[in-house]
């Protein structure tokens, strides 16, 4: 399940870089209606990412009593 939630983070990541790329060269508000939903995946691919990895880390008994 971690798996599919970075793959789901990375799909979103790409995404975002995606829509920064055609949206480069745009002007006025439409090219800041796509920036700002390029911010959104990549806060929404971050939080995917971040979350699968904590969790990850979480897991490992080595982890858990290193952290405590």
């Amino acid at each position: 399940m971690r798996i599919l939630e970075i793959i789901v983070g990375v799909i979103l990541l790409g995404g975002a870089a995606w829509t920064l790329v055609k949206s480069y060269r745009g002007r006025g508000t439409s090219s800041f209606l796509v920036l700002g939903f390029a911010v959104f995946l990549v806060a929404l691919g971050m939080l995917f990412v971040f979350g699968a990895f904590s969790a990850w880390f979480r897991a490992f008994k080595f982890g858990s009593q290193w952290v405590k």
